[in-house]
């Protein structure tokens, strides 16, 4: 009977130490299973923190796709405003080319008017001068036809006498 008594004590004890262990591995299955449940609360967290981080990052890429369509077309604006500058210049060198020209050619022209004032005056005068040469010599024309007629009779008296 002792020898029951020391199985049964015996198998107690390990019953005991079974329950024990079964205890203990029930708490640190609960222990697990609390680590696990925090561990798929990290993972909805971070894969909601990922999902936010990747609409971040798409939205962040197409902002800077915008921007370099933007810088793209600031790159045109600025290829256009520099060949309309170029242009501008090439006009205003053309136009001081053409006042310069218009200048000049206004300055001959008010020469050449002068001249011609001048030389239209010449003429008048040198007609002015014509027209009393003319009348003196039409003056002196008929002078000398009265003079003719005048020796003419003359010569005809002295061939009368």
């Amino acid at each position: 009977m002792e020898k029951l008594r020391e199985k049964i004590s015996s198998i107690r004890a390990e019953a005991e130490a079974a329950n024990a262990r079964a205890e203990e591995l029930e708490a640190k299955c609960k222990e697990l299973e609390q680590f696990l449940m925090q561990r798929d609360h990290e993972i909805i967290s971070l894969t909601n923190q990922n999902k936010h981080l990747t609409e971040d990052l798409e939205a962040a890429q197409e902002k800077i796709a915008q921007l370099k369509r933007l810088e793209d077309e600031d790159d045109d604006l600025k290829k256009e405003n520099d060949a309309a500058q170029r242009k501008i210049t090439l006009l205003e060198q053309e136009l001081e080319s053409s006042d310069k020209a218009l200048r000049e050619t206004t300055k001959n022209f008010r020469e050449a008017d002068v001249k011609a004032e001048h030389f239209e005056r010449k003429v008048q005068q040198l007609e002015n001068l014509l027209f009393e040469q003319e009348k003196k010599n039409e003056d002196l024309r008929h002078k000398n036809q009265e003079l003719q007629a005048q020796l003419d009779e003359f010569n005809s008296q002295l061939d009368e006498i």
